[in-house]
């Protein structure tokens, strides 16, 4: 059976942000979700390294340094005459103010740690990322940002297709993930 999703609002067009700790499942889910749905998706990291949009770099940490005004322009941009579900993936994507939807996956950092690791971060990003997700800055960052549009899922325990139906769930007004359910901060009193 194929999952739909209804257009319950006038627009032709609903703008689903995508966000969190790098490495909590927000490109595979993105993917999955494009493939159940009638979907445009955008990936943030690909726009930002497509257009150059790059104020330097952390040599320390390993990571380029987005210039954030000129990603949002150039989002807005390549959205503006898209129709339909935009899915916008990247950890980046919530500081755009254009989304009518902000949905942040998290994870426990010790799932987490165990990506990061395979995927050939070095400890300091490593420990930085951990640390993001334990506090919980990215759901923050999202909801000062986009108070009444921010959900939040725990991806834990559930299979990256079990998250992709979720959020159609949530992308179909039948189901809410309100944020400040999820809650990590003994990770850091045990580390």
């Amino acid at each position: 059976m194929e999952l739909m999703v209804k257009m319950k609002s006038k627009s032709l067009q609903k703008v689903v942000f995508i966000t969190g700790t790098p490495g909590v499942g927000k490109s595979t889910v993105a993917s999955l979700l494009q493939k159940k749905l009638p979907a445009y998706l955008i990936s943030i990291n690909e726009l930002a390294s497509e257009k150059r949009l790059f104020k330097g770099e952390e040599p320390d940490k390993g990571y380029k340094i987005v210039d954030i005004p000129a990603l949002c322009n150039e989002l807005t941009s390549k959205i503006s005459n898209k129709e339909g579900i935009i899915l916008v993936d990247g950890h980046l994507s919530h500081y755009c103010p254009i989304s009518d939807l902000v949905i942040v996956l998290r994870l426990n950092p010790d799932f987490l740690a165990e990506r990061l690791k395979k995927r050939g971060y070095n400890s300091l990003k490593i420990q930085e990322n951990l640390e993001a997700e334990a506090l919980g800055v990215c759901l923050m960052e999202s909801y000062e940002l986009h108070p009444e549009k921010v959900q939040e899922i725990d991806t834990s325990k559930l299979s990256s297709e079990e998250v992709a139906d979720e959020l159609i769930k949530i992308i179909n007004d039948e189901i809410c993930y309100p944020p400040g359910k999820v809650d990590y901060l003994h990770w850091m009193v045990k580390k």
